[in-house]
């Protein structure tokens, strides 16, 4: 267990839902292709939140908010936007920079991370978003 407080960002991943907009569709395959790269002993990667303000060494998170499920993971490094791979192509992410994932650290409950950030227990995370609070994994 890690005792330095970071900054974590968080990006909504709807797997289960069968009315998903035309990004959250796009954002499922692309979640499913870098989960099975990541299975594969590859580095997994995911875009930046809009202002592109993350840091190697903070956390990154895919929240599974019907799942109440949260992946944890390091960021290792961050590469221009235009690094970024051709099928990432939901538009208006073509300026967000990639972050480059360590493996999954932890797995915790979107309630408990909710909880640890300060969330009220209706709040719904839409879009990719650096949360406000730092967290200790």
């Amino acid at each position: 267990m890690n005792m330095n407080s970071r900054n974590i960002v968080l990006t909504p991943i709807n797997l289960v839902s069968k009315t998903l907009t035309r990004n959250g569709k796009k954002a499922k395959a692309d979640y499913i292709r870098e989960k099975e790269y990541m299975q594969n002993g590859n580095i997994g990667k995911w875009d930046d939140s809009k202002h592109n303000n993350s840091n190697i060494g903070e956390y990154f998170a895919f929240v599974h908010q019907k799942e109440n499920r949260v992946e944890i993971y390091n960021i290792l490094n961050i590469v221009l936007s235009t690094e970024r791979p051709d099928y990432w192509d939901i538009e208006e992410h073509q300026q967000r920079n990639v972050l480059y994932l360590s493996p999954m650290i932890t797995q915790i409950t979107w309630d408990e991370m909710k909880n640890i950030i300060g969330y009220k227990e209706t709040f719904f995370l839409r879009g990719t978003q650096r949360s406000k609070k730092s967290i200790t994994v």
